[in-house]
């Protein structure tokens, strides 16, 4: 048990951090592990590890600027109730991306307000950030009440990358910077951002706390095969998982199915995988979309294999999909649908309802 909380959150370091993908990747995926000392805090394979990110340091310049203050103002935070200055308050606790609609309700616009212009309004929020909205909109509110209309800062989420019997006082991550437009803006994932290049290696304290996972764990039994579907940022939990395996010395199968763009450039733990691989521990089943004409997924590979797969499930083995829910979660499940409905002769989606009720088919996505 840990005093650590989302209200009472650690202050950790980063203590290492290193791009994983290789000279000629199209993208920027870093390792970086984050020391726990001192927190007590006991973590599992699968679960997951919140941090509070902050905003950059020109963006609330500009929106200080914006307010026409100069940052040392003392303001009320409205859900903590703590007093601070209004610099450290914008940068720590406030969401500059949203734009709530009682602020838009103070501009009295009509262009924003009448109910004709709904779509107006809501391209309007969508397309502007908080800088943009009071450079265009000076209110005259109180410093306070003004605060108190300010979105808060939500902390990320992310699937801890190492196993507590191997790493008991730290934690990796596995986290994919990404850039965005918003309007004409062009913008950097914040909590990646901060992790990857805002925060200061050995000195910045990142306030993070433990989200444990309610379901995303390891069968407590390890004879039991485990199968993990996860693409990209996907493959975090199961580094953790066959951390976990490996000191255990489970004799149960561990079958990987991993994908990225390009295997020369973004194998994520390469050696390690292929470490495991080459001890005959780990099977594991490789897609990179680009290093072929025909684009090539996790789901293609694992529908490639439906026979075996459907073996190991009808021997009780458990299947965890991590990563994208919008689509690869999607694809996966409809390919295991297929499998059982080839190689099992069941109807595909009671088989699935069977699985989920069981607990053997476990997804972490997002």
């Amino acid at each position: 048990m840990t005093e650590y909380n989302k209200e009472n959150p650690f202050r950790t370091k980063i203590i290492k951090r290193y791009v994983l993908n290789k000279k000629g990747s199209t993208k920027k995926t870093y390792h970086i592990t984050l020391d726990l000392t001192g927190s007590k805090m006991t973590y599992r394979a699968g679960d997951a590890l919140a941090i509070f990110p902050e905003n950059l340091p020109e963006e609330v310049h500009f929106l200080l600027e914006a307010l026409n203050k100069r940052g040392n103002e003392e303001v009320t935070d409205p859900r903590s109730g703590n007093t601070l200055p209004l610099e450290h308050f914008l940068r720590t606790k406030v969401n500059f991306n949203r734009i709530p609609i009682p602020l838009v309700k103070q501009t009295g616009d009509p262009k924003l307000l009448e109910e004709a212009n709904k779509e107006e309004r809501t391209q309007f929020i969508a397309q502007h950030d908080l800088v943009e909205f009071f450079q265009l909109y000076p209110t005259n509110l109180s410093l306070q009440e003004l605060v108190s209309y300010l979105p808060p800062l939500l902390p990320r989420f992310y699937s801890i990358a190492s196993s507590p019997h191997v790493h008991p006082h730290t934690v990796d991550l596995l986290v994919a910077t990404f850039s965005y437009k918003q309007g004409t803006k062009e913008k950097q994932g914040l909590g990646p951002h901060y992790l990857c290049h805002l925060a200061a290696l050995h000195r910045a304290p990142i306030h993070a706390y433990l989200h444990p996972t309610p379901h995303f764990l390891l069968p407590q039994d390890p004879t039991i095969p485990i199968i993990m579907i996860g693409p990209g940022t996907g493959v975090a939990p199961y580094r953790a998982f066959l951390q976990e395996r490996e000191a255990q010395k489970a004799s149960g199968k561990n079958w990987l199915f991993f994908g990225e763009r390009n295997q020369a450039t973004d194998y994520y733990y390469e050696s390690y995988f292929e470490s495991l691989k080459k001890k005959g521990f780990l099977s594991i089943d490789l897609a990179f979309s680009r290093d072929q004409a025909e684009k090539c997924y996790v789901q293609h590979r694992f529908l490639e294999k439906g026979a075996e797969i459907w073996s190991l499930l009808s021997s009780g083995a458990y299947l965890y999909i991590c990563g994208d829910a919008r689509h690869m979660a999607k694809d996966v499940i409809s390919a295991l649908h297929s499998i059982v409905e080839t190689h099992g002769s069941q109807e595909g989606k009671s088989y699935i309802k069977s699985l989920r009720r069981e607990k053997r088919l476990l997804l972490d996505v997002y």
